[in-house]
Formats: C-alpha cells, sequence, structure tokens
C-alpha cells in the first residue's frame, strides 16, 4: 500500500468502494466526524444473540463501554498500577540474570515481550497473569493470541460475502476455527473465575463492577466476557509489536541506542530507581518510541469507515455515501508527504524543537477522536518502564543479522507476523 501511495498520491482507491489517505488533514475529516461510523463488516456479531463488543460498530455500546472501562485507564489509575508494572519487570529481569550467569544471554526479545505484556493484561483483565515471564514458556492461549491476526484478517475477509459469510466461514482452516473457539472459551472462563473471587482488587474486573453499581445500563457478564477477551490482546500484542520495532530500530542505528541508553543511565543511580514514574520524562526514550512505532505502527492497517447517506468531505474532495475510507498508518507515517527520510530511524525528528521537515499532524498512532486507544497512557507507562529497565542493566546487540533489513519487509495480516529476533543481553560494565 506504501508503494500505491508512493506512486499515485494522497489518496488511493484501493477497492471499487474503498478510499485509503495518508494525508494529515484526512484524521480529521474522517475520525473526528461522528457521522463517520466504523465498518461493521470488519467486526460482525457471531450470532444474533452475542452483545456487542467495545471493538463494534454500535456506537452507543461502544461509548458505554468506554466509559466504563475508563476508570481503568485514567493517570490515578496508572499511578495504582505501577506496583503491579514493576512487579513483572523485576521478575523479567530476575530470570534474565538467572538465565545469563556468566552476565551474558542470547534470547529471542520477540518471545520475552509477549510473555511479559500478555502476564501484565491477563493480570488486569482475570485476576491472574499466565505465568509465562516467570517460566520462561509461552502459554497456549498466549501462543494462538499472537498468530490470531491471521485469523481475525480472514475472518473479517469472508465477512465481505454476506450473507453468504454465515456458510464460507465453514471453508476456514479447521486449526483457525478451533483457535476463535479457544480463546473465547478461555477469555469466558477466566472472567468467571475472576467474579467467583469475590475480592476487590486493582483491575479491570472491578473497574466494570464500580461502573455497574451507579449506572442504569450496566456491563452485563456477556458483555465482560466479549470485552475482556479483546482487552487481554489490545493491551499487549500491540504494545509487544511496538517495542520489539523500537529494539529493531535501536540495534540498527548504534548512535540512537547509544543516546538512549546514556540517558538512561546517567539519569539513574541504581536499577531500582527505574520507575513508571521517573520514566516518564526521559526524552530520548519518549522519542525513540515515537520513531520505532511510527516505522513499525502495531496496526498496520486500519478498519476504515462508512461515509453515511449525507456524503462527506474529505481533504477538500466529495466522497459518496457508503464509501469506505481509512487512514492506513504504516503508508502515512512513511510517506515521503509527511516525513524526510520517511524510512530511517531518527529519534531526533520527535525531540522538542525539532528542525525537521515533518508533518506530526500525520501521526496519530493511537487514532483520534471518539476511537482513539483507550489504553494509550497506560501502554506509554508499560514501554518507558520495561526498555528502561533492559537499557539500564544491559548493553544489547543482534546475535546475528536479522532475517530483514527493514521492519516493514514483514507480512502482516491487520498486525505483524512478527519474525523472530534473537538479541544479545550482556551486563553493562560499570
Amino acid at each position: 500500500m506504501l508503494d500505491l501511495h508512493n506512486r499515485y498520491g494522497a489518496i488511493v482507491r484501493i477497492a471499487p468502494n474503498e478510499l485509503s489517505y495518508v494525508d494529515a488533514q484526512a484524521w480529521k475529516d474522517i475520525y473526528l466526524n461522528p457521522l463517520l461510523e466504523r465498518n461493521g463488516v470488519w467486526f460482525r456479531k457471531l450470532s444474533p444473540a452475542e452483545p456487542w463488543s467495545i471493538m463494534g460498530s454500535h456506537e452507543a455500546d461502544h461509548a458505554r463501554f468506554r466509559r466504563a472501562y475508563m476508570g481503568a485507564f485514567s493517570d490515578q489509575a496508572i499511578k495504582q498500577h505501577s506496583q503491579l508494572l514493576e512487579s513483572y519487570v523485576d521478575v523479567m529481569m530476575q530470570k534474565f540474570t538467572d538465565m545469563g550467569a556468566e552476565g551474558s544471554l542470547a534470547l529471542n526479545i520477540i518471545d520475552w515481550f509477549n510473555f511479559i505484556t500478555f502476564d501484565i493484561s491477563g493480570d488486569l483483565c482475570f485476576g491472574e497473569s499466565f505465568g509465562s515471564t516467570a517460566t520462561g514458556q509461552q502459554h497456549p492461549w498466549v501462543e494462538i493470541a499472537c498468530s490470531f491476526g491471521k485469523g481475525i484478517a480472514l475472518i473479517a475477509s469472508l465477512n465481505f460475502f454476506s450473507p453468504l459469510h454465515k456458510a464460507l466461514k465453514y471453508i476456514l482452516p479447521t486449526n483457525i476455527r478451533q483457535r476463535a473457539i479457544y480463546h473465547r472459551e478461555l477469555s469466558a472462563k477466566k472472567v468467571q473465575q475472576r467474579l467467583e473471587l469475590g475480592e476487590t482488587r486493582n483491575d479491570f474486573i472491578t473497574t466494570l463492577l464500580n461502573y455497574n453499581e451507579s449506572k442504569a445500563q450496566p456491563v452485563t457478564i456477556k458483555e465482560m466476557e466479549l470485552n475482556s477477551s479483546i482487552m487481554v490482546f489490545a493491551a499487549s500484542e500491540t504494545t509487544s509489536t511496538a517495542m520489539a520495532a523500537i529494539i529493531f530500530g535501536l540495534l540498527q542505528n548504534p548512535a540512537a541506542l547509544h543516546s538512549v541508553t546514556q540517558e538512561i543511565r546517567s539519569a539513574f543511580q541504581s536499577e531500582d530507581e527505574v520507575t513508571v514514574s521517573s520514566t516518564m520524562t526521559l526524552d530520548y526514550l519518549n522519542a525513540a518510541i515515537n520513531e520505532g512505532i511510527r516505522l513499525g505502527p502495531p496496526s498496520a492497517v486500519s478498519v476504515p469507515r462508512v461515509v453515511p447517506k449525507e456524503g462527506a468531505i474529505i481533504c477538500g474532495q466529495a466522497v459518496p455515501a457508503g464509501t469506505f475510507v481509512g487512514i492506513n498508518q504504516y503508508p502515512t507515517f512513511r510517506s515521503p508527504q509527511n516525513f524526510s527520510q520517511p524510512s530511517q530511524f531518527i529519534p531526533e525528528r520527535f525531540l522538542e524543537g525539532s528542525n525537521f521537515d515533518d508533518d506530526k499532524d500525520s501521526f496519530h498512532p493511537f487514532l483520534m477522536g471518539r476511537h482513539q486507544c483507550i489504553g494509550i497512557r497506560f501502554a506509554w507507562a508499560e514501554m518507558r518502564l520495561i526498555l528502561a529497565r533492559l537499557l539500564y542493566v544491559y548493553d544489547i546487540s543482534f546475535v546475528s543479522e536479522p532475517n530483514v533489513k527493514d521492519w516493514g519487509a514483514q507480512q502482516t495480516f491487520i498486525f505483524w507476523q512478527k519474525m523472530p529476533m534473537e538479541i544479545r543481553l550482556s551486563k553493562r560494565q560499570r
């Protein structure tokens, strides 16, 4: 899609009734227009009796779910979650110490980012982790979830052939259908187990129960089960992918790796000083995170919106009713229209006072408007903490040349099909 935009311009018709944009103005024209709703084809209900989810196209229920979960992602909530986040990072760092008795170890960092982010999201969604960080072993559910993007893409593709999609779903590979069922069933089971605990703990279920106490339209048990199956994935896979893209970019750019490492190590006297709150003001780390996400956005393509019957004006042009429209992040963030040296990893472009000729209004990796990612603060806290602890303690390097030279050379089915990234961790020499 990047090639198409580079060849044909800021607006490209990628299907008979679908337009893709990379122009910064399209963010406001599409995502701030309350009349443009999510494309319901992508996330159909599996049955009429199934409730809507926070990812669904039903705007009223989406807004209700956002209000219900909002308390779990406020600034105050992030402070309350800090100890939990830090405890899981402690486990990971201790595991690295145990694995590298001589002060050096090699590992697939993709796996470990999955382990810790899914353990954290599992704890907050279900009241218990998957145990992957402590054991260094991938839980079967995590393995399924990490490869779920391809299944979502296939199911969404079949939905375009309504009403035949109900029959066509049976041609899906058996393993994809079984994984989807297992994902739903395990999520529902874990929500029930969390509810049966009957205790108040600082997690997402408690947030929903507190919301229900004062609302005329509470979140039902079935809605909790369905949305938890989404939240546990959304709060983990995307963050894991972002950190992987950041590390990939840093390792390919030694000057940037040196700058961020020096910033972190000069800011703290000891490892235990590296916390959620203390890492917030690390400017170069924040810039490196933004640059890694720019080159490797966790959601490379976006769910399109649908132009209403009144039509819409997008980037100064009239678009007829029923057209699917959207900004796909990968081509937008790498467009020479929006960024100078668009394929180069240069964190400095995101530092205050940067002289780069970039259009930062085109950069909204967490979306904008009413569908903006509800967990943006949480994701930033998690990424800063994990990356800062890792780079404070260890010097990092590739074990061997990576399989790809550019993050974008990997396959994507909504989410990236990430190749293993073997890196070496060596205890820093003081």
